[in-house]
């Protein structure tokens, strides 16, 4: 069992499993963003934190979006994009 993503939800942070499951814990966001940095994560927007092994695509646009293997749609922040596109040639 892995985590997929992590999506904000005002102080609680909601992970999405690749079993399908999702947890909601009550700490915000930003203290997983430092915790999980490290094991693969990138913090693709202001309320989302993907796990970059469970990336598929990544569709082009202001920001763009991430699919991610949940067939889930992240948006990509504009300030985002350029941190992302370089993790993505490096992998």
């Amino acid at each position: 069992m892995a985590t997929i993503r992590c999506e904000s939800e005002g102080n609680y942070t909601q992970f999405t499993l690749n079993d399908g499951r999702k947890i909601l814990v009550t700490k915000i966001l930003k203290e997983f963003d430092e915790m999980l940095e490290p094991y693969n994560f990138f913090r693709a927007h202001q309320s989302h934190l993907i796990n970059i092994d469970f990336f598929v695509t990544y569709k082009k646009g202001e920001g763009g979006t991430i699919i991610m293997q949940d067939k889930s749609e992240i948006p990509l922040a504009t300030r985002k994009k350029e941190a992302f596109i370089k993790l993505l040639s490096s992998l």
